[in-house]
């Protein structure tokens, strides 16, 4: 089982990332050096972790979209966070802890109203 899915085109991009609830967590890379090995294991362990939350990892090269053409020739990697369809947080470079907190932050269910918080 793979925990994180590669798109490769624009319909994709719409059907899993634009029309998809919950979180998503995509690394855009250059197609020359591939997704960033450093960050690996920390998604992996948090896809394993929080299993119970509608949250999915993505990559996407960016010399393979025009959406993503901004970031071509970059050699930093770059995090965007989708919630709902909609760009929430983008980090650049690998922060291991950034991304850990937002992953755990962002996909968080939310509190029911009049709940006390956690």
């Amino acid at each position: 089982m793979t925990f994180v899915v590669d798109i490769t085109s624009d319909a994709q991009w719409k059907q899993e990332i634009i029309g998809t609830p919950g979180l998503q967590v995509i690394e855009i890379y250059q197609g020359w050096c591939g997704p960033c090995k450093a960050v690996q294991s920390t998604f992996k362990r948090l896809y394993f972790d929080l299993n119970d939350r509608p949250l999915k990892f993505f990559s996407v090269a960016a010399d393979k979209l025009p959406l993503f053409k901004e970031y071509v020739g970059k050699c930093i990697p770059v995090f965007l966070f989708y919630k709902d369809g909609k760009q929430v947080e983008k980090v650049v470079g690998v922060q291991a802890p950034s991304l850990n907190r937002l992953v755990m932050d962002l996909s968080a269910p939310k509190a029911a109203p009049g709940a006390p918080a956690p």
